[in-house]
């Protein structure tokens, strides 16, 4: 291997650690959510938009190394590279070591598969690299659900399960117009009532939850997942079209280069 060629594959080396260590620092964000998820603010939207930006870092920075990078153990030690930088932001968990591990089985079989699929195609094409992102972009979904969800449950453990604001105002806001209508108060004896109603209120809701409240974060992981998973299976074409336009530009400025070879194939004929 030449010292340019050895360069330009550390570089592509780095940017993938880059993109996971990026996603493992929105992934802690994620863990860190808690109550915040329940508000329905536009606080709880934001790291989102970052994890599909993630998500599409490392899908591109994975498809430069997997059809450049070769010889294929070099490929091999870029996601093992991937996959410690990440668990050091996830933690050195059970949770953290768990998702490294199918991290890096993840990167893997992709590289296999778009090593393979290039292969066996005769003009270089992206469609190896869109047939294998699947397994990757659903593994890196996991990882956030499932920082999402001890994040969570550590709170939940520590300070257990609070009603979020938003749906007590919900509810508080129907009590107070039913109230208004029903009964004709001075508006003391109303906030009296309203206060009641509102203590009331919380205190049977948390002791009817208090018994499943451990329940409660893997049920919105598992909902976080399918939304995920609907959301990049509707932009998953995104990170091929920007692959197509880093390839043009690779070529243009003399990174890569097309390399036509010839090849003896045997084929049994009648004679």
């Amino acid at each position: 291997m030449t010292t340019s060629k050895l360069v330009k594959t550390i570089i592509f080396i780095v940017l993938l650690i880059g993109a996971s260590c990026y996603l493992g620092i929105i992934c802690q964000q994620i863990g860190g959510l808690g109550d915040t998820i329940l508000s329905l603010s536009i606080d709880a939207l934001y790291p989102f938009l970052w994890l599909l930006l993630a998500l599409g870092l490392v899908a591109i920075t994975a498809g430069l190394v997997a059809a450049l990078v070769r010889p294929l153990w070099l490929c091999f030690v870029a996601f093992a590279l991937s996959s410690l930088a990440a668990l050091f932001l996830w933690g050195l968990n059970l949770i953290g070591i768990g998702l490294a591990v199918i991290y890096f089985l993840a990167g893997l079989i992709y590289s296999l598969g778009v090593a393979k699929g290039l292969k066996e195609r005769i003009a270089f094409s992206l469609r190896p690299i869109r047939e294998n992102q699947t397994i990757l972009l659903t593994v890196m979904i996991i990882a956030a659900c499932a920082c999402f969800y001890s994040g969570y449950a550590a709170q939940i453990e520590r300070e257990g399960f609070s009603i979020p604001p938003v749906a007590i105002n919900m509810v508080m806001e129907i009590a107070e117009g039913q109230i208004e209508a029903s009964a004709d108060l001075t508006p003391e004896q109303r906030e009296q009532v309203m206060a009641e109603f509102r203590e009331q209120f919380e205190q049977q809701v948390e002791n009817t939850i208090k018994p499943y409240q451990q329940f409660i974060p893997i049920g919105i992981a598992v909902m976080m997942l399918s939304i995920l998973m609907t959301v990049i299976t509707l932009v998953s074409w995104l990170p091929i079209l920007i692959l197509r336009a880093v390839f043009a530009i690779l070529g243009v400025c003399h990174v890569t280069t097309v390399v036509t070879e010839t090849q003896e194939v045997e084929r049994l004929i009648i004679d």
